[in-house]
């Protein structure tokens, strides 16, 4: 091909390409070059920190913050505002006990203080209920089943946490994941469980201390 001749007409569409496609390549060489420069660091010597990023609106949620957005009774008035704070400013630690059960609708809306109270103890009795009908309803083969694969991922869930640590026999924190998670398959056939739903449902328990909210937020 690059013997023959070229018709007049294809050599001047040529001559009108090749400024254009020079230019292209050369671009091409000089992004090539500088991507090849930054990837070539010396030795010991990174690349330029990136810039830090810009403050939070918001402090994380205080005490204090969570009243405002509370009115009598502790009535949440401002769901959406509270929403946005935890957002953007994230929650003090122990604060989060209390939070994140406003944040993963543990509550009906317009719920007094008193009124959640009562709410989290009917929860309670529902799911050791719930519980223990599951349990009793499953075959032997499928509670087995579902058991053992619960267990395998809830003995190496977190273990590095003082929450979970320590041997397996006989530890409450590990029994009460075992639980929570078994009878969330139980009660979900279609799903059932799968692997990392420990990964959810571990810190739900480890910050809350307690097996039916735990159940509650992780639903």
């Amino acid at each position: 091909v690059a013997a023959v001749e070229p018709l007049p007409e294809r050599r001047s569409l040529l001559a009108a390409a090749l400024p254009f496609t020079q230019a292209l390549l050369a671009q091409v060489g000089r992004t090539l070059a500088r991507a090849q420069a930054a990837l070539a660091w010396p030795e010991g010597s990174p690349p330029s920190p990136l810039p830090p990023p810009p403050p939070s609106p918001f402090a994380p949620l205080s005490d204090a913050d969570l009243r405002s957005y509370l009115g009598p009774g502790g009535r949440l008035l401002r769901p959406h505002d509270l929403r946005l704070h935890v957002y953007h400013g994230g929650v003090e630690p122990g604060l989060r006990k209390v939070v994140w059960r406003y944040l993963l609708n543990v509550f009906p809306a317009g719920l007094s203080g008193q009124e959640r109270l009562a709410h989290l103890r009917r929860k309670a009795g529902e799911y050791a209920t719930l519980k223990a009908l599951l349990a009793a309803r499953a075959a032997p083969a499928e509670l087995a089943l579902v058991g053992a694969a619960v267990r395998k991922d809830v003995v190496r869930t977190d273990r590095g946490h003082p929450y979970f640590g320590g041997p397996e026999d006989g530890h409450p924190h590990l029994a009460a994941l075992q639980a929570l998670l078994t009878t969330f398959a139980l009660g979900h056939p279609r799903l059932s469980y799968c692997q990392g739903m420990s990964d959810v449902a571990a810190p739900l328990l480890a910050v809350l201390d307690d097996e039916a909210q735990a159940f509650l937020c992780f639903c």
